[in-house]
């Protein structure tokens, strides 16, 4: 591996300094060190700025809360039009442990032409967080490859969340940045997907990080009882369905169709007016949404 290979650290936060705290301060310890540390601060108004302005190993981005889409974009197009060979990006609830960086760069470097590599993530109680999902996809012969490189502690993956995953500045000048436009959820599933659409990625095993996310559990637009987060599922509803819409194939085109049917249903048996409400105002906002692709300068 070399060592000379400059990475940038995007942690993207929004009012929770004491993670924020914890998450820096986890990086801080990385035993791989040549890696610069950028925060995108999405218009904090705790006292997440005056801290980050305390911090001086901390290049900081202030801008409006565009979610973590916006805060990612921005991020990950200063990384790249800047002199760093590689990104390293995670959301501020993350907690590294101190091999997590080294262990993601040995891994990329496994194979030539390696798309993204991500960590294994533990939730709290060690439990399995933001699995990514597993390429089964036939190889020549008709079989999966996806244990192509177990020895190493390497799983191939479709795709996976943006709480720990590297690629090089490369890729994201190839293949462009985020969509912005999705705000939040489903993001990191798009790029991600955008990116193994054109090369292998992996998760690397060895390298894990903990996911203090305050909800532990999956989420659910069904039993969600937080009024505030309920709105949110309408970019969920909405970005699932343009991923579906552009990555899948008849297939999984026909999936998607099927399990939003049956959500329809569910909700209307129920007469959950409210949940309806965001359902049919996310599948109408499809059909104008076509963000398009930005990329670095």
């Amino acid at each position: 591996m070399d060592y000379t290979k400059k990475v940038a650290v995007v942690v993207v936060t929004y009012n929770r300094l004491l993670l924020l705290k914890e998450s820096i301060a986890s990086l801080r310890k990385q035993t791989y060190t040549n890696y610069d540390i950028i925060v995108v601060n999405n218009g904090s108004t705790d006292d997440t700025l005056p801290w980050l302005s305390g911090q001086a190993d901390i290049f900081v981005i202030t801008q409006e809360n565009l979610g973590g889409a916006g805060g990612f974009f921005t991020g990950m197009k200063y990384v790249a039009e800047h002199q760093y060979d590689y990104c390293w990006i995670m959301d501020d609830d993350v907690i590294c442990l101190p091999n997590a960086l080294e262990e993601l760069l040995m891994a990329y470097c496994r194979k030539e032409k390696i798309g993204f590599v991500c960590s294994k993530v533990k939730g709290i109680n060690d439990e399995p967080m933001n699995v990514p999902t597993v390429d089964n996809r036939p190889s020549f012969n008709g079989y999966s490859y996806y244990h192509e490189l177990a020895d190493y502690g390497m799983i191939k993956v479709i795709d996976a969340t943006f709480v720990s995953v590297l690629l090089r500045t490369s890729v994201i000048k190839e293949l462009g940045l985020p969509y912005k436009e999705y705000f939040i959820w489903g993001d990191d599933t798009e790029y991600t997907s955008r990116i193994s659409s054109k090369y292998d990625c992996y998760m690397a095993c060895r390298s894990e990080v903990i996911h203090k996310r305050k909800i532990q559990c999956s989420l659910s637009f069904y039993t969600e009882t937080d009024p505030n987060r309920l709105k949110f599922y309408f970019y969920q509803i909405r970005n699932n369905g343009h991923i579906a819409l552009t990555y899948k194939n008849w297939k999984g085109k026909f999936k998607w169709m099927a399990m939003s049917f049956l959500m329809f249903a569910k909700l209307l048996v129920h007469f959950d007016v409210k949940r309806l409400r965001i359902f049919f105002k996310a599948m109408f906002s499809l059909i104008k949404f076509h963000p398009v692709v930005v990329y670095p300068k």
